[in-house]
């Protein structure tokens, strides 16, 4: 099955999602819309929400009357009587019924639910809870999901680019290496200067083989988390990100995220479930009225059936019960109160999660823009670091100096400008939204 939906997923793809070469290639949003509909945890929670709903069907059936139909045949060590006495037993016998040891019997029974307490209407209040929570849970691992592929879409792309500005620093390095041979030969420079180079140019060579092995884990991470196995075909990402979105202010946020966190709402409704249990187990000390009938037909071996009915209004009323109640009710009014501390704890880790996911994206912002500025000014200090080499007025270690804080200043440009991306993702998980609009909201 899940090959099938692999492949009807690559048929419904744009043209334009394949490379050259028939490798796809993904944008973020593809990437989501398929783990959505592919990732076995997300399914497996989809599921338990379906099998809530047949829970909320079943509670609701128990309000319904109960109608059996049976039968069987019993051999006793006396005659029994087929029906009941009726009439007087007057010459002749017509009043007495007919005996036999095989008796037979069919009967219809009912059963219809007058009043239990509320524990039928309760029942089904925690039918409909317990869907309530399962849809929830489907929901918080759903913005779990989103998140993750995010921050390793982001990793990907990141390390993408670290990829190519260590492959410039490498190729800046060999023709450094270059000129400072021709300059060794020429009596110059200094053989050191030569080994100096061959060392640095070693090292940024060991970090262009430490990336690509890192690309190679973080895209073996993300097709797992959009539930593929080996059979799918490699691919590669796009930098193709989600436009960027107006949030709310601080205090908007917070209470945004006590409006919709999937966890919060989770935990608030598992509260709502314990009253509603500790109100059922109330309900035991009610009593409980049941209209009941029954029409059956009882025969010998002769199998002549005679028939008989009844039907009565029965009333049961809890007297005793060697304190089942009382222990069940004191559990659930515990239960009752470590859920309502539960949701406390919840609420102060939005709180928390809010502020931190707010601060998380002006650093991001403010360090983009310094990296930006910092880039700039790397770029021209190597360059007239290597012109000064060039003349002779330079040294080797300032060259590769230049070169180290250029490849630092890219690798932090590079890294401030995904994790801001990830910082957002960060914020709308917060929040309880989805990263981007294209990804519809349940």
């Amino acid at each position: 099955m899940k090959k099938m939906a692999i492949l009807f997923w690559m048929i419904l793809l744009p043209a334009g999602a394949f490379a050259q070469g028939g490798a796809p290639s993904y944008s973020l949003v593809q990437v989501i819309e398929f783990a959505l509909k592919n990732e076995p945890r997300l399914i497996a929670l989809g599921k338990d929400v379906e099998a809530a709903s047949y829970g909320i069907k079943a509670a609701k059936g128990e309000r319904w009357p109960k109608i059996d139909l049976g039968a069987g045949v019993t051999r006793y060590r006396y005659a029994a009587p087929l029906r009941p006495i009726s009439g007087a037993p007057v010459a002749g016998g017509s009043g007495f019924p007919p005996f036999d040891k095989d008796v037979y019997n069919a009967e219809v029974t009912l059963k219809i639910p007058i009043y239990r307490g509320g524990r039928l209407v309760k029942n089904v209040e925690i039918a409909e809870i317990n869907r309530l929570i399962a849809e929830r849970s489907w929901y918080q691992e759903r913005q779990e999901l989103v998140f993750n592929l995010t921050s390793v879409y982001c990793k990907i792309l990141e390390l993408e680019a670290l990829l190519n500005a260590l492959g410039q620093n490498v190729r800046q390095l060999e023709e450094h290496r270059r000129v400072t041979e021709q300059f060794v030969k020429a009596g110059t420079a200094a053989q050191v200067d030569l080994m100096k180079t061959d060392v640095e140019l070693a090292h940024a060579r060991q970090q262009v083989l430490a990336t690509q092995n890192a690309i190679a884990a973080a895209q073996e991470l993300i097709r797992s988390l959009m539930g593929v196995d080996e059979t799918f075909p490699q691919f590669t990402v796009t930098a193709d990100l989600p436009p960027d979105k107006e949030y709310p202010g601080e205090d908007e946020g917070l209470k945004a995220a006590l409006r919709q966190r999937p966890d919060y709402l989770k935990v608030k409704a598992r509260t709502e479930l314990f009253q509603a249990r500790l109100d059922q187990v109330k309900g035991k000390r009610l009593p409980s009225v049941d209209v009941a009938g029954e029409y059956g037909e009882k025969g010998g071996d002769a199998f002549s059936f005679k028939e008989n009915w009844n039907i009565g209004l029965r009333l049961s009323y809890p007297l005793f019960d060697g304190g089942i109640t009382r222990a069940e009710i004191n559990r659930g009014t515990v239960e009752l109160e470590r859920s309502s501390e539960e949701l406390r704890a919840v609420r102060l880790l939005i709180v928390r999660e809010v502020k931190e996911a707010y601060l998380a994206v002006t650093d991001a912002e403010k360090r983009l823009s310094v990296a930006k500025e910092a880039i700039s000014l790397a770029e021209e200090n190597l360059r007239v670091e290597q012109l000064k080499y060039e003349t002779g007025a330079g040294t080797t270690s300032d060259v590769i100096d230049a070169q180290t804080a250029l490849l630092r200043a890219q690798t932090d440009r590079h890294q401030a400008s995904y994790d801001l991306v990830t910082a957002k993702a960060a914020l709308d998980k917060a929040l309880g939204s989805d990263i981007n609009g294209e990804v519809a909201s349940r």
